[in-house]
Formats: C-alpha cells, sequence, structure tokens
C-alpha cells in the first residue's frame, strides 16, 4: 500500500475531486484506499486553513469528496483522522531528514543537514507546516501527546553534541529539551508571522549548535548554511 501522505496544492485548499463515476477500473480495496488518502489530505488542508478546534468532520468529507459514512468507515473521530493525518507527515518529514543526515559524517554538519531539510520541507508544504506544528498544542491531549513525544525522539541525536564541548563541561539534563522546544517555537511564530521558515534559517542552526560547539561555531555554521541554501 503507498504511504498515506497528505497532499498539498500549494493554495488555499483541496484540489481532490471525487472519483469518476461508473466503471473506473479500481478495485474496491484501490477505491478504499484513495478515500483514505483524501480524507488525510482533506484534514490537513481543513485543519490549516481553521484551525483544529474549529476544523469539522463536515468540512473534512465536503474537502475529501467523499461521504459521512466513508469518515466513519475509517476513523472513529476527528481526533483519531488528525493523528493518522500527522503520522503520515511525520513518516515522510522523517524520511527527509534521514536522508539528509545519512550524507554527513560529523554530527554538527548532521544537524545543518536535518535543519535544512525540514526547512525546505515547511517552505514547500506550508499548510502542513501549520496544521502539524502550530496546532497540536492547542487540539487536545492526546494529540498534544504525540507532537511532544515526535519531537523529543530527536533527543538522543542531539545528545551526541555532548561529545563535542571543548572545555569538558557538563550541560544541564534538560539541554536537548530545551533545544526541540525552542526550535519548534522558533518554526510556529515564523509560520504564524506569515514569514518563510528560511528567515528563520540562521537563528535555527544557531540555536541548536551554540550549546555544544559555543556561540562561535555555531555562528559561522550557521552562516555558512545559510550562505548555502539554495
Amino acid at each position: 500500500m503507498a504511504r498515506e501522505r497528505p497532499a498539498n496544492d500549494g493554495g488555499g485548499g483541496s484540489d481532490l475531486g471525487p472519483l469518476p463515476a461508473g466503471h473506473h477500473g479500481l478495485s474496491r480495496e484501490q477505491v478504499e484506499e484513495s478515500q483514505r488518502e483524501r480524507l488525510l489530505a482533506a484534514v490537513a488542508n481543513v485543519v490549516a486553513e481553521r484551525g483544529y478546534r474549529a476544523a469539522t468532520i463536515t468540512q473534512i468529507v465536503k474537502a475529501a469528496s467523499v461521504s459521512s459514512r466513508v469518515f466513519y468507515e475509517n476513523f472513529e473521530s476527528k481526533e483519531e483522522a488528525f493523528l493518522a493525518s500527522f503520522e503520515a507527515v511525520l513518516e515522510h518529514f522523517e524520511d527527509l531528514v534521514g536522508e539528509a543526515i545519512a550524507s554527513e559524517t560529523e554530527w554538527q554538519r548532521q544537524v545543518v543537514a536535518a535543519i535544512c531539510a525540514g526547512i525546505r520541507f515547511f517552505e514547500s508544504e506550508p499548510e502542513l507546516a501549520k496544521a502539524f506544528l502550530v496546532e497540536p498544542a492547542a487540539a487536545t491531549p492526546a494529540i498534544a501527546t504525540r507532537f511532544r513525544e515526535a519531537v523529543l525522539k530527536w533527543v538522543p541525536f542531539l545528545e551526541q553534541g555532548r561529545k563535542k564541548r571543548a572545555d569538558g563541561a557538563a550541560l544541564p539534563d534538560s539541554t536537548e529539551d530545551s533545544v526541540l522546544g525552542g526550535l519548534v517555537f522558533l518554526t510556529s511564530r515564523s509560520i504564524l508571522a506569515g514569514a518563510p521558515p528560511r528567515t528563520v534559517l540562521h537563528d535555527f542552526i544557531d540555536f541548536a549548535l551554540s550549546p555544544y560547539l559555543g556561540a562561535g561555531e555555531a555562528a559561522r555554521l550557521a552562516s555558512e548554511a545559510e550562505e548555502n541554501f539554495p
């Protein structure tokens, strides 16, 4: 089965239309998969436009061009549909970042590559960025918890930077949590302000690397990445 990845049309809503009537040549399984993927895309579009709390199942099924019956055949609630869409986007995002990291051997270069990959993704998918970075905090406890779990998954990756500290001094246990929280805040603020994520690229890299490499080296790598960012 193809990955369930919500699509974005680059505009204000989904360009998905209903499947053609009659003999479209699709099996029942293909139709059901298409309907589910359309619902996942619609969740992202509607939540990005209206916010999680204001989004309704009626709006979602209309955007997906499916019936309410189809929605409830796939999901028990709006929350479940949002979490399914979130997981699909998260899988794709982690694939992109993983590929970027794999191209580098030094930890600090891997951090830069990961941040650049994330920035490119958020710029290419602004609705997904708003739906799944900004909205979870104000959605439901289950959604907020899942979002935090996804963020904290990157703690071990950042912890590798502790070995890079020249003075050998220990960092507070909360360092990685604080760094990741700061990155999420910077991203969310730029999205809400309508600013291209690349405008915070330098700040991202500087903020992420400073605790481990020191202000000077972190700023140097941030400036280098900013100059080379496509």
